[in-house]
């Protein structure tokens, strides 16, 4: 499989979830072959990443198309999604191929897709986020692995890596204002060769999100991992893994 791989080979790079940093990768990116050239980046206001002066999602894709040189192969996480979508958006020239994990084109609920989270939960987690940020994200982290067994050490480490260098209340609010408006199911026949990656177990990102996604845009790979909820990349790293590799390495063989 590496024999595809080279020196040259067009970097990946990968972008993480709400809340949480580049850290999250860590397994992944023990699992990908050396020829590999992989970049998780912290995004702004994460992980000792300076916050921007304006934390718009325009901002935030310019900033990201300062990160890198020439294309790249893009992978965004949840949130990450989000902000990878966008950047194929507006920097389509860039990005080679788009990857998503547990995301999708519109976190919550709106006429026409019923894939996502109801409005009114999210802005009750907004409001929850107010009132005891440490408690909402201990919950949250608690969510991303419901369903699944054997995690509670896995989340204690991940709760200790997110403390060293905790976001900023502002840069979690923008967050999540972009998980309740941004929109971009219009727009995904205009993305790069996509995949997305769902876990049979997710609660906060339906499973059937992918089948609605195939009706949307029909050459786009979609794949599935039954028993595993919203991070993949931490419970069940060498399957989403291998995944990754099979579609990057499918289009190389085109």
């Amino acid at each position: 499989m590496n024999a595809f791989f080279s020196s040259n080979s067009i970097p990946l790079i990968a972008l993480h979830g709400w809340g949480m940093n580049e850290s999250v990768w860590q397994s992944m990116d023990a699992l990908l072959p050396d020829e590999i050239d992989f970049l998780a980046l912290n995004l702004p206001g994460y992980g000792g990443t300076e916050a921007l002066p304006e934390m718009t999602m325009e901002a935030t894709v310019d900033w990201l198309a300062d990160q890198f040189d020439g294309i790249c192969h893009l992978l965004g996480w949840s949130m990450g999604g989000l902000v990878a979508q966008a950047f194929c958006h507006r920097y389509p020239e860039r990005v080679e191929s788009v990857s998503f994990v547990a995301s999708t084109p519109s976190f919550v609920q709106r006429d026409g897709w019923r894939e996502g989270m109801e409005e009114a939960v999210l802005k009750q987690f907004m409001q929850s986020l107010s009132e005891n940020q440490s408690t909402t994200i201990r919950r949250f982290i608690a969510l991303q692995f419901m369903g699944e067994s054997g995690t509670a050490k896995l989340q204690k480490q991940l709760r200790e890596s997110l403390s060293i260098q905790p976001p900023s209340s502002d840069t979690l609010d923008t967050g999540l204002k972009w998980l309740l408006n941004c929109d971009y199911r219009q727009d995904l026949e205009r993305l790069p060769p996509q995949h997305w990656i769902f876990g049979g177990l997710d609660r906060l990102i339906p499973v059937s999100a992918g089948r609605d996604i195939q009706l949307l845009v029909p050459d786009a790979s979609i794949s599935y991992l039954d028993e595993c909820g919203h991070a993949p990349l931490l419970t069940q790293a060498e399957a989403m893994t291998e995944k990754l590799l099979d579609f990057i390495l499918q289009l190389k063989s085109k």
